[in-house]
């Protein structure tokens, strides 16, 4: 993975609305932090960090499932992401495949090639 692929993966993390706001805040740090001393620190801390961003697929069919999730997404759109999710693992999907997940999922791949 190349710093630049690494970079979007990163930008994804911090844009991505199911990304919890530890992780946010963690990804626009090492954004902010281009080309420092301080990103390569953070880069070290980076696969920690992007484990507690990736959902279980059934972690996402249960709590999309909950009323928590009806609350924050409206009951529509808790169903419709529980329905997909339902499906991708059907599939075989292990992972949730929103953006975060989807970011944090390439990142967890490639952490034997980041510096």
């Amino acid at each position: 993975m190349t710093h630049e692929e690494l970079k979007t993966q990163v930008q994804a993390l911090a844009d991505a609305i199911s990304s919890n706001e530890a992780v946010k805040t963690f990804a626009n740090a090492w954004l902010a932090a281009e080309g420092t001393d301080k990103q390569a620190e953070l880069t070290k801390k980076l696969g920690s960090i992007v484990k507690q961003n990736i959902a279980l697929i059934d972690e996402t069919i249960d709590f999309m499932s909950s009323p928590t999730a009806a609350e924050i997404f409206g009951q529509e759109t808790a169903d419709s992401i529980r329905t997909h999710a339902e499906e991708i693992k059907a599939q075989g999907a292990e992972f949730c495949d929103c953006p975060g997940c989807t970011a944090a999922k390439d990142i967890i791949d490639h952490l034997n090639e980041i510096k």
